[in-house]
C-alpha cells in the first residue's frame, strides 16, 4: 500500500488536538517540577503545651497573646490605672499638736514592659479645712480650722517571679515623697504648718486578674510592704518655731490591721 500525503485540513486537525493535550497537562500541578500553585498554605503550627489567651473587651485590648496561657500576658504593653491606696502625710496640726496627718488618695498609673518587669507612678492630693462658730449671749465667736494642702508621689517597679491562669506574685521596689503645706488664721497670731514625707521600700503581694470571668483587664492587688520612713513636721508662729524630725523602719500595717484594706489594697484596670 502506498502512503498518500497529508492534506491541509488533517494537518490543521492534529496540530490543534496537540495543543489542546499541552494546554491541559500545563494547567496539573507536578509536584516534581515544585509546582504547588493551587495547593493552600499549611496552618502554622503551635508549640506542644503552649497556650493562646485571647483578651475579651472592646478597643485595641482586643489581640491575642501566645507566649504563654495566663491572664497577665495579656495586659503586657497596656497601660492599667487604679487607686494605689491612700498615703498619710505628716502634718503639725497646731502648737499643741505636732502628729497630725492629711490623708492623700492616690491615683496611678502601671505600664508592663515585659511579662516579668514593669513600671508604675501615682499622684495624691489631700486637702483639708473648716471651722467652727460658739455662740454665747449674743456674741458669735468664730475659729478656723487649720487650713491644709498635701501632695504625694509614688514610683515603683513591679518585678513577677511567678505566675499562674489568674495570678502573678510581685515584688515591687517603691519610692514615696510627699509634702504639706499650710496655716491657721488665730485672732492673736497666724500659725505656719508644714510637714515632709520621705519613703523607700518594697512590697510583695498578688495581683489576681478577673479573667476566670471574662475580664482580664480588671485586676485587684493586695501588698504589704516594709519601708525606711522619715516624717518632718514644722509648726511656727511670730515667737514659737517647732521644728521635728522622726525615722523610722517598719511595715505598711504599724498594728492597724484596718490599714491592710486601706493602703495595702488597690484596684487597677487595663486597657
Amino acid at each position: 500500500m502506498r502512503n498518500r500525503p497529508h492534506s491541509p485540513i488533517w494537518s490543521c486537525l492534529t496540530l490543534a488536538s496537540l495543543l489542546f493535550i499541552a494546554s491541559h497537562v500545563d494547567a496539573q500541578d507536578n509536584p516534581e517540577l515544585g509546582d504547588v500553585r493551587h495547593t493552600p498554605p499549611p496552618e502554622p503550627a503551635t508549640a506542644s503545651g503552649s497556650a493562646r489567651v485571647s483578651a475579651r473587651g472592646d478597643g485595641p485590648f482586643d489581640r491575642t497573646v501566645a507566649t504563654s496561657g495566663n491572664d497577665h500576658a495579656s495586659v503586657v504593653g497596656h497601660f492599667g490605672v487604679g487607686v494605689f491606696g491612700v498615703m498619710s502625710l505628716p502634718v503639725a496640726s497646731s502648737l499643741m499638736d505636732t502628729n497630725g496627718s492629711l490623708s492623700a488618695p492616690m491615683i496611678g498609673a502601671r505600664y508592663w514592659l515585659s511579662e516579668r518587669m514593669g513600671i508604675e507612678g501615682g499622684l495624691g492630693l489631700g486637702f483639708l479645712t473648716g471651722g467652727s462658730t460658739t455662740e454665747t449671749n449674743n456674741v458669735s465667736v468664730e475659729v478656723n480650722d487649720p487650713t491644709l494642702f498635701g501632695l504625694g508621689l509614688h514610683a515603683g517597679l513591679p518585678l513577677v517571679f511567678a505566675s499562674g491562669a489568674h495570678y502573678a506574685f510581685q515584688l515591687v521596689p517603691e519610692l514615696n515623697f510627699g509634702f504639706v503645706t499650710g496655716g491657721q488664721d488665730l485672732p492673736a497670731n497666724d500659725i505656719d504648718l508644714s510637714g515632709l514625707l520621705l519613703e523607700l521600700g518594697a512590697r510583695v503581694g498578688a495581683e489576681i486578674q478577673f479573667g476566670f470571668i471574662g475580664i482580664p483587664q480588671l485586676a485587684l492587688q493586695a501588698t504589704v510592704g516594709v519601708h525606711l520612713r522619715y516624717e518632718g513636721r514644722g509648726a511656727s508662729n511670730d515667737m514659737t518655731d517647732i521644728s521635728i524630725h522622726r525615722f523610722g523602719f517598719g511595715t505598711t500595717v504599724q498594728g492597724k490591721p484596718w490599714d491592710i484594706f486601706v493602703s495595702n489594697i488597690s484596684a487597677i484596670y487595663y486597657f
